[in-house]
């Protein structure tokens, strides 16, 4: 069903360095670091890490799917 291999590694590598780059790093954090509480400037600042991680592999991933999508009608004669 996909075309390529490209979109394949696209899709992967998207997924992969989000979760590298941040929401492995801040999820560790906030579950190794037990001494400090949750309203600490540290862990509110990883939680916010975490979030935008999330963010940025969603909206990585909703780009390449839409270039997909876009491909497609594009080769259909759309």
């Amino acid at each position: 069903f996909v075309p390529s291999i490209r979109d394949i590694f696209g899709f992967i590598g998207a997924s992969a360095a989000a979760m590298l780059i941040f929401i492995l790093p801040s999820a560790f954090y906030l579950k190794l670091v037990k001494k400090e509480s949750m309203k600490s400037m540290q862990k509110i600042g990883a939680t916010m890490f975490l979030i935008l991680g999330f963010v940025v592999m969603i909206g990585c991933m909703s780009l390449i799917i839409f270039d997909w999508i876009s491909n497609s009608k594009k080769d259909q004669g759309h």
